[in-house]
């Protein structure tokens, strides 16, 4: 049985901002709409420079690859603001050029596409988050997994402070930390060059 509203499922994601995990039960909301609220909750933790937002209106969340989680997170930040900005979210094509995103949610890509987002996006203030178990490696900033039935995440900090993004320590406090420099840039050649 899904969840009938996001107002029980926001307080269920407080207690997971509180505990750090939540039991992943389909009797109960499905897996997307799990990640799209920890992933709104990343974005509440998250601070982002003030250039990365002063040209914009509102926070533009990203989702490549993964249309239930999107939807799952347009339901999430409902009428939801951060720090008084409205968020919009938009799924993005993996093959395509990305869009300026303050936040981008990747899953489901092959990894060649993987390792041109991070490797694109690592400079910048940009919030990466995925479920992909290479993620963090590859420089990504948080990583969501399912361990033992419960929904966790990993946070590299050496990533977050790269893009110029501060995370709450409540949020660190709740994670995995992976204290990692992620690997190299690939040289320049035909599958490293932006699209």
């Amino acid at each position: 049985m899904r969840c009938p509203s996001l107002r029980p499922l926001a307080l269920t994601l407080l207690a997971v901002c509180l505990t750090g995990v939540v039991q992943v039960h389909a009797q109960d909301v499905t897996e997307a709409t799990l990640k799209g609220a920890f992933i709104f909750n990343f974005a509440r933790f998250a601070d982002w420079p003030s250039d990365a937002l002063a040209a914009s209106t509102g926070v533009n969340a990203c989702v490549v690859g993964d249309r239930a989680v999107s939807e799952s997170l347009s339901r999430a930040v409902s009428g939801q603001k951060l720090n008084g900005r409205s968020i919009q979210v938009s799924i993005v094509d993996a093959k395509g050029p990305l869009p300026a995103c303050h936040l981008l949610y990747v899953s489901g890509v092959e990894r060649q596409q993987l390792e041109d987002i991070v490797f694109r996006l690592r400079d910048t203030p940009v919030l990466t988050v995925s479920d992909d178990d290479a993620f963090i490696r590859l420089g990504g900033i948080i990583q969501i997994f399912i361990e033992h039935g419960k929904m966790h995440f990993r946070i590299n900090p050496r990533s977050a402070k790269r893009a110029r993004l501060q995370l709450s320590s409540r949020l660190l406090a709740l994670a995995v930390l992976v204290d990692d420099d992620p690997l190299p840039l690939p040289s320049a050649g035909p599958g490293s060059q932006a699209r």
